[in-house]
């Protein structure tokens, strides 16, 4: 079996591109061969890594496209992919295999590419269903149709990008209910929001996401402080976001329990990309800026160093910081929001609060700095990545997928699609 994997970017692009290159990186560790096309690297690709949109000429052309339908209000609206390159990512393989298509690749393309072979679609976030936006946050209008986005960015010129949200969510749509795209979701949380606006041709499946355990040892709390050169004596807590200041993050919550815990003279780690307000906000406490790490066993030796890890997400799918804390042994701290409460059973191998109850938060992390069960915590943390969220299982489930599902044959509908587009 032959299988292309899918996404707009390599594994430093972001959690979900991340995700991609992982299932494109084990399954040829398995012996399926596997390639990884790409919209953007952000890194030196690896030997099965290849440019979506191809070289030269055509990757300018999808480039400047993509460039200027998100100006007009309809971002990846055309599959101008498939249809300046999609011989090369389509025809050799025997399964087609999407990830996140945010700022990239269109929906359609899913759709004409269905009509070849069998495809699949991992959703990641809420883009998949909504019209645009990666998290609707407090917005409902994605249930019904979007529209007057309150997400919708400023273009230049200070002039807002028209609102096309409504046909966009409508294309989106129509591919779900029309086309054999098997859909995949991370998490039960993800998968119900996505049924308030979507109706699926095949059924969705549930695969969760998971991590390699190589890069994080188990190791002593205390040797792996000494191996950083942070005080042993001090307890630890790490704050990690791709971007730190991203407002979905929470971050601000996690801070302020941090200064309500002043007293107790915590060692801080800050993990990822950090602004002056931010380190501001830390002035007065003794703490260790990383910078964002993308080597595996160096974020692994910090995330064992740590005794505690607040995640303060105010939406997310199954995030990957909190798989890679419990596979340190290390407790976390943070909201019950979205699929994180698949992960942490709060009290049993993590703690968590209601989302936005920072008095709360205050008080799960005092007692944590002061509780002597946190090694317990994090040791079942651990025992339950190993039984639920290993690489082994999410390889196995991501083949017997592609091996059951047969080639569906959408020829008339795809036809006429092109008809469409072109």
């Amino acid at each position: 079996m032959k299988i292309a994997v899918i996404s707009k970017s390599d594994r430093n692009g972001g959690g979900a591109s991340r995700v991609a290159e992982d299932l494109a990186t084990w399954l040829n560790e398995a012996g399926h061969e596997t390639d990884h096309f790409v919209a953007m690297n952000c890194k030196e690709p690896v030997s099965f890594q290849h440019n979506l949109y191809g070289e030269h000429l055509k990757l300018k052309i999808c480039r400047k496209i993509h460039k200027t339908t998100y100006k007009l209000g309809f971002p990846e609206i055309l599959p101008i992919e498939y249809l300046v390159n999609g011989d090369q990512f389509i025809d050799k393989y025997d399964v087609i295999h999407f990830h996140d298509l945010y700022t990239a690749i269109s929906p359609l393309t899913l759709a004409l590419t269905s009509r070849r072979k069998p495809t699949f679609f991992t959703i990641h976030d809420c883009s998949a269903f909504t019209g645009g936006c990666l998290y609707p946050m407090d917005c409902d209008k994605f249930t019904s149709n979007c529209h007057q986005c309150p997400q919708l960015p400023i273009g230049r010129n200070q002039n807002k990008i028209p609102d096309h949200t409504k046909e966009i969510q409508a294309v989106k749509r129509w591919v779900a209910s029309q086309f054999s795209i098997k859909y995949i979701f991370p998490s039960r949380w993800m998968l119900q929001e996505a049924q308030k606006a979507l109706e699926f041709k095949l059924q969705p499946a549930l695969i969760s996401n998971s991590i390699d355990l190589k890069p994080f040892p188990n190791i002593s709390k205390v040797e792996a402080k000494i191996r950083l050169g942070i005080p042993e004596n001090r307890k630890v807590i790490t704050l990690s976001a791709h971007v730190l200041h991203d407002p979905r993050k929470g971050v601000k919550y996690a801070i302020s329990a941090i200064k309500n815990a002043r007293d107790l003279s915590p060692f801080i780690i800050v993990v990822g990309i950090c602004n002056d307000e931010l380190r501001q906000a830390l002035d007065g406490f003794e703490f260790k800026e990383t910078g964002f790490i993308s080597n595996p066993d160096d974020l692994g030796l910090v995330y064992c160093a740590s005794d505690l890890i607040m995640f303060c997400t105010l939406a997310d799918n199954l995030p990957l910081t909190i798989l890679e804390a419990m596979a340190a042994s290390t407790c976390v701290i943070g909201f019950a929001t979205g699929g994180v409460p698949e992960m942490i059973q709060s009290g049993h191998n993590g703690i968590l609060v209601e989302t936005g109850n920072q008095s709360g938060l205050n008080q799960a992390l005092r007692q944590a700095l002061l509780s002597e069960n946190l090694n317990i915590i994090g040791q079942q943390a651990r025992k339950d990545i190993e039984n639920n969220f290993s690489k082994e299982a999410f390889i196995d489930k991501h083949l017997r997928l592609y091996q059951n599902l047969p080639l569906f044959d959408n020829q008339e509908k795809a036809e006429a699609l092109v008809t469409r587009v072109t």
